[in-house]
């Protein structure tokens, strides 16, 4: 079997952009259920301090080699199209690359090769990412034995099926997770010596308000000069239709989304309130309302920052 401790080409789906996504590897590592990584050790990899260390072995190599075999099996058996898939969300920087999904049945089909003592819980963290992302309810987990020869010959008595159900409370907590790990990777962005210790100590409650309300900010930012360019266009259009109204005497006109009205000109009538003040100040404070405000948050966007 040396072909399976060579250099295994692997999709550069999985390993490309690594440091941008959390991936179904990383739950694990992020959750503390990774016999192999720590959080704080994943976290200079996101942050590109240090080099990942992703790379092939025997055991890589053989659930690669076994993966389409396994998964051609299940469909055959049960008349299913499961085929590999991959879901991205840009927005919490997740990146899920499935095994299988099949769109008819909305099931999704995680393939695990392993070895005497299965690590369940890691297996079933990864699917839940997925199901929430896949906005799914059921995923089946395939497991398959692995022989000690690494015997690349499918045994379908070497195959187990467990079926994993969707379990809202264990998303939300590997979401808030998630969401704690990319505080912490961008605090020790900032500060590349940080030990571990103080590492833990970011992404408290404050913290992460603090990240959702800045990315609800962003996109305000971002759908404000976009509203800016389109009422730009919009202002130039509507001088040039009034225009032609005009020059054709045309008061009204429909089309099949829109009632369109020529508008005369027209005078208003203003109170100088400035004015006022200074001359009459007696008058315009007999006439001003006091009223209580609420306290707020006042945020401002530096003007730094790339939008």
């Amino acid at each position: 079997m040396s072909n399976l401790f060579g250099v295994e080409k692997v999709d550069p789906n999985v390993t490309e952009n690594r440091n941008v996504y959390v991936g179904g590897s990383d739950v694990p590592v992020i959750l503390g259920l990774s016999k192999y990584k720590t959080q704080y050790e994943l976290a200079k990899e996101k942050a590109e301090i240090v080099k990942s260390d992703f790379q092939s072995n025997p055991y890589i190599n053989y659930g690669n080699k076994m993966e389409p075999m396994i998964r051609e099996y299940i469909n055959t058996v049960n008349s299913l199209h499961f085929r590999p898939e991959t879901f991205v969300d840009e927005e919490n920087w997740i990146r899920s690359n499935v095994d299988g999904y099949d769109e008819d049945t909305g099931l999704l089909l995680e393939i695990k090769t392993h070895g005497a003592s299965p690590t369940i819980k890691v297996y079933e963290a990864q699917m839940q990412l997925y199901m929430k992302q896949m906005n799914i309810e059921v995923g089946w987990l395939a497991m398959y034995k692995r022989p000690s020869d690494f015997d690349l010959e499918f045994d379908r008595e070497n195959l187990q099926i467990k079926e994993i159900e969707r379990d809202d409370d264990y998303i939300q907590k590997i979401l808030d997770s998630i969401e704690t790990f990319w505080i912490r990777v961008q605090a020790i962005k900032d500060n590349p010596k940080m030990n571990e210790t103080e590492f833990y100590t970011y992404g408290n409650d404050m913290e992460k308000l603090a990240k959702r309300v800045e990315r609800f900010e962003m996109k305000i930012v971002n759908i404000k000069e976009q509203a800016k360019h389109i009422e730009a266009q919009q202002k130039i259009l509507k001088q040039e239709l009034y225009t032609k109204m005009e020059e054709n005497d045309i008061k009204k006109f429909e089309t099949d989304l829109l009632s369109i009205t020529r508008v005369l000109p027209t005078t208003s009538r203003t109170i100088d309130s400035s004015r006022l003040k200074k001359e009459k100040p007696d008058v315009y404070d007999s006439y001003t309302k006091v009223s209580n405000k609420k306290g707020f948050v006042k945020i401002t966007v530096k003007n730094n920052m790339e939008i």
